[in-house]
């Protein structure tokens, strides 16, 4: 089969490798549609993680089952299927306590398991699920970015006629935008730098901020000076990290969604004297289904972020899209003929 391999830092290869076998667990997936994540670029050009390479990369991914481990019930050849790309242990203390989503031993594409950027690909059968026949692999491909999202959307806990101000613009920031009526959350708004991008967010009051403009003062006055119940910091800027706690109302609440490293300087004082919160959002808590059922909800056009697809032979204009076009390039999609 063909595989798109991170070989080193800043290298991919197309490569030829064998298909492989499912484990007594597990399903072989041929993929319809893979799609391209800011992570797996930042993996690319970082590697932060310190993956072992070459790995396939990938993590976004649908297709059709092809084949079945022998313990595996429920599925079988010819379903339509999206796929999880976290794979918790289910055996540690954090799994068994609920916390299966921030498991340590935790095994994930592109990461320490072979990715979706291929023909096929394997995945452990309970992070599976049959999709609709009228969702295109394209659009269920999106799952596991419409499960991170519903997470930070409910760790905002924003309560019905509340604000949540989404900052960042990226595929993420903007697709929460859309899943915020589904979680009751009746006023939104969001800010970014990218009038293209913006425009997805038709749910949402969005907020340009071009680079150098007081985005602080901007979106104060986007509040009507009152403030947000709720931010979700889509962004890696450690900047932001400030201005949203000043806009946040007494006793509001930021989550941290981008990763944002090294330290970031936090005004304690201000947290203690408005009893402010500060929580994290990573994976997801058992989003899965919740995710399936938004796929083909037509309020949320989850199908509609996907603005680019290619071949898999096409992978260097592909990835040149998706890290460089941010106005008009949402989501890039690898796209592969049927089985």
């Amino acid at each position: 089969m063909k595989a798109l391999q991170f070989t080193a830092l800043d290298r991919v290869d197309l490569v030829e490798i064998d298909i492989p076998t499912p484990d007594h667990d597990e399903v072989l997936i041929w993929t319809g549609a893979a799609t391209i994540c800011t992570s797996d670029l930042q993996d690319l050009h970082e590697n932060a993680f310190g993956i072992d390479l070459p790995v396939i990369l990938g993590h976004e991914g649908a297709g059709t089952i092809v084949a079945t481990g022998p313990d595996v019930t429920g599925l079988q050849a010819g379903d339509r299927v999206a796929a999880h790309p976290v794979h918790p242990c289910l055996a540690c203390d954090t799994c068994r306590e609920g916390m299966a989503h921030l498991c340590p031993n935790m095994r994930h594409f592109g990461l320490n398991m072979q990715g979706t950027f291929a023909e096929v690909f394997l995945a452990r059968a309970d992070r599976v699920r049959t999709i609709p026949d009228d969702v295109p692999f394209t659009t269920a491909a999106l799952a596991e970015p419409v499960c991170v999202c519903l997470e930070a959307l409910h760790q905002a806990a924003c309560a019905p006629g509340g604000h949540l101000l989404v900052i960042g613009d990226g595929p993420f920031g903007v697709l929460m935008t859309r899943l915020a009526p589904r979680l009751g959350i009746d006023r939104s708004s969001i800010a970014g730098r990218h009038p293209g991008r913006l425009a997805f967010a038709a749910n949402a009051q969005t907020i340009h901020v071009p680079a150098g403009d007081d985005a602080r003062e901007r979106l104060r006055e986007a509040s009507d000076g009152k403030g947000y119940d709720a931010i979700i910091l889509a962004v890696n800027n450690r900047d932001a990290v400030a201005d949203a706690l000043d806009l946040l109302r007494p006793t509001g609440r930021l989550v941290v969604f981008a990763p944002i490293p090294g330290l970031t300087g936090v005004d304690l004082f201000q947290v203690l004297v408005r009893e402010l919160e500060i929580v994290g959002a990573v994976n997801d808590r058992d989003r899965f289904d919740e995710a399936i059922a938004a796929l083909s909800d037509p309020e949320v056009g989850v199908g509609n972020f996907v603005t680019h697809r290619f071949a898999l032979d096409d992978y260097a204009p592909a990835l040149d899209t998706a890290g460089r076009d941010r106005d008009r390039a949402m989501k890039v999609a690898f796209t592969f003929d049927p089985a």
